[in-house]
């Protein structure tokens, strides 16, 4: 049996050696070499001082060395902990600090930024590490290989993915072997990842959706093929060169394909080679799927939801994504999402309750951080013994068992005495020609309980009209829905590791322009 990623990348180069496992342009790494490379990368570690359990910082662009450094710390029973390359110092320091990391491997643009802190752990550069490498005969009285008396067991720690989360500094998730080997195992199981696969890795390996890609690489024996994401006629070239059959995005990704400056549909041909698209980390526009299946005129699309703490929640699978485009679907193999009221009792179909993950893929809780692990790790009376994962996510089920997004508990807004979903009010503002992104939230008014504020962006880069948006708005939104105040914002930023759309930073936006025209 296998129960970890370092075991599945093990059985994949026993059993496809030299089939290609990673490619970056013109450089090639089989099954064999990159297991083989892996096992230097970890015997530079320990001869560091690395030890089983000490945290490893990987902070560094897309590359097949950000690669071996991670299997390289897994490989030595370290816990990588992946870091944002374009964080600044102070970020960096928080992340360093909160995980009492060992050693940090950096590539050398990024010294800069954390040469300071030299004194607290081991830094190395990736240039240092490549130079330190053994041979591989020597690797026997450094390394155990997983399949050896002290090998790897799936509940040891195998990472700490911090999260940008919407408020205060990241937390850090503490994922264990198994965790990442779940992850790997189902969703190549509800998406078919298959071994003759290309899959694209257009995504950071800084956070878990990203990783997923490797790992099922692993598990399933087909090759990854990286992707640095700068224009869409690079990434068009980067599909049809590579003929990439399987496509993971984020939303941020989705519009960035699509930037209205930069693409036009008579650019491009359609792209046949790719057999499946999935994507999460934020809500998929309905206006983006038109734009995918233009693209990808053979491809399916899997629409997913998931949180760091249980990694992937639910899935839609492809022939609802036009019958329930707003759906997030239903629960993924092996896990149960329950909604649930204050009590802890089932909502029934169209009454909003948090939703709560059961089952496979939940996260070990947050490191070094008992009072919030306790409050979103619980136990429930249904469940005796059992850890479920309580989202802080209010969703709803339709008659058919569907599930739908509403929004975070703590941002719904109240208006007029009504309970509104900033999901809801994005949907209907991102519904607007030319609108590319909104974020909602509500500022306090005493008359009405909350003013609605929609943040937007536009595909051209002007500011639309105000009129026009207001009329625009009552077309797609109920009276009580339709926001007070529009803010255009020239570009969205996005938060940590993850991509999503940097709500606080709209928020305070809003907040700063209104009060300066004394509308607050």
């Amino acid at each position: 049996m296998i129960f970890t990623v370092i075991e599945s990348l093990e059985r994949a180069a026993r059993e496809w050696e030299s089939k290609d496992a990673v490619v970056d342009g013109e450089t090639r790494l089989t099954f064999a070499e990159l297991r083989n490379e892996a096992l230097k990368y970890a015997t530079v570690l320990q001869n560091l001082g690395v030890k089983p359990g000490d945290r490893v910082g990987v902070c560094m662009e897309k590359s097949p060395v950000q690669i071996l450094s991670i299997l390289g710390a897994l490989y030595a029973k370290a816990v990588f902990v992946p870091i944002l390359p374009r964080l600044k110092k102070r970020n960096i320091e928080h992340v360093i600090a909160d995980s009492a990391m060992t050693a940090l491997i950096v590539d050398k643009g990024r010294m800069s930024e954390v040469e300071d802190f030299k004194e607290r752990l081991t830094l190395i550069t990736t240039t240092e590490l490549e130079t330190s490498l053994p041979c591989l005969p020597q690797l026997a009285e450094h390394i155990h290989a997983p399949t050896a008396p002290h090998a790897l067991l799936a509940v040891d720690n195998a990472a700490i993915i911090y999260s940008s989360g919407s408020t205060g500094r990241p937390k850090g998730i503490v994922i264990s072997h198994r965790n990442l080997f779940d992850g790997s195992r189902i969703v190549s199981q509800y998406l078919g990842t298959r071994h003759e696969d290309r899959l694209a890795a257009v995504l950071s390996f800084d956070f878990d959706y990203g990783l997923n890609q490797l790992w099922q690489s692993f598990h399933v024996g087909c090759t990854l093929y990286l992707h640095r994401f700068i224009f869409p006629s690079d990434f068009v070239q980067f599909i049809e060169r590579s003929e990439i059959t399987a496509l993971a995005l984020m939303p941020a990704i989705i519009s960035k394909i699509f930037d209205k400056r930069l693409f036009e549909k008579d650019m491009f041909g359609p792209l046949r080679t790719v057999r499946y698209i999935s994507s999460s980390g934020g809500r998929v526009a309905e206006s983006m799927v038109r734009d995918l299946e233009s693209l990808f005129p053979e491809s399916e699309i899997v629409l997913m939801y998931g949180l760091t703490e249980a990694f992937r929640s639910t899935y839609l699978e492809p022939q609802q994504v036009n019958i329930r485009p707003n759906s997030i679907g239903k629960a993924i193999p092996g896990a149960e999402v329950l909604i649930l009221d204050a009590e802890g009792h089932e909502c029934p179909p169209e009454t909003e309750g948090e939703l709560v993950h059961r089952g496979g893929v939940i996260s070990k809780g947050y490191w070094n951080n008992p009072s919030a692990t306790a409050q979103r790790f619980r136990s429930h009376p249904r469940y005796p013994g059992e850890t479920l994962v309580y989202s802080g996510d209010i969703a709803k089920k339709d008659v058919d068992g569907y599930i739908y997004f509403v929004g975070r508990a703590d941002t719904m807004i109240k208006s007029q005495g009504i309970r509104v979903s900033p999901t809801e009010v994005e949907e209907g503002i991102e519904s607007i020609d030319g609108v590319e992104h909104c974020v909602a939230f509500g500022i306090q008014n005493d008359e009405v309980g909350q003013d609605i504020v929609a943040v937007y962006s536009s595909h051209n880069r002007q500011e639309i009209d105000q009129t026009l948006l207001k009329n625009s708005a009552c077309q797609f939104l109920a009276r009580h829905m339709v926001p007070k105040f529009y803010i255009w914002i020239e570009h969205f930023p996005v938060t940590g590791n993850d991509g999503k759309l940097d709500r606080v930073f709209a928020k305070s936006h809003a907040e700063e322009k209104l009060s300066t025209e004394g509308q607050k």
